[in-house]
């Protein structure tokens, strides 16, 4: 019910014009990731004990961060993408790496795979837009 109000206030503040809930358009970028933590909920990412990935499900606008070391091999595959959800992956400096994954984009079941350029933080951006619509990626670290 929570969800069902709150994505029906989102939906009717965006065709108003006025903005209280953070959404991300799945066609939408940000500039630097940095600048948004704040004000989107964030996860840290952990693997579990012997494991180099995970699946991340949702439908909520979050930035996840991931600490990955420099030369290290970063693949993210979208598994599933719902029509107005997307996914980005952005640098240690808070600059877009991938290009936007979103589900009207064809974003389904693509991947890319960086190796990482320094140690520090990277972010992945999971936008479920205003209607919560639900993405699922895993994320590898080699």
């Amino acid at each position: 019910m929570k969800r069902f109000f709150i994505g029906g206030v989102s939906a009717l503040l965006m065709v108003t014009g006025g903005i209280l809930v953070p959404t991300i358009p799945a066609s939408a970028q940000l500039a630097n990731v940095k600048h948004h933590l704040n004000s989107l909920p964030t996860t840290r990412v952990a693997f579990v004990r012997g494991t180099n990935s995970k699946n991340i499900t949702g439908a909520d606008n979050r930035i996840y961060i991931l600490r990955a070391r420099k030369g290290q091999n970063l693949t993210l595959k979208i598994n599933s993408l719902g029509a107005r959800a997307s996914v980005t992956l952005y640098g240690n400096n808070g600059k877009a790496i991938s290009p936007v994954f979103s589900g009207l984009g064809g974003g389904e079941g693509k991947s890319l795979t960086v190796k990482l350029p320094v140690t520090g933080d990277y972010y992945i951006v999971g936008g479920g837009g205003p209607s919560f619509h639900l993405y699922d990626f895993t994320v590898t670290i080699k």
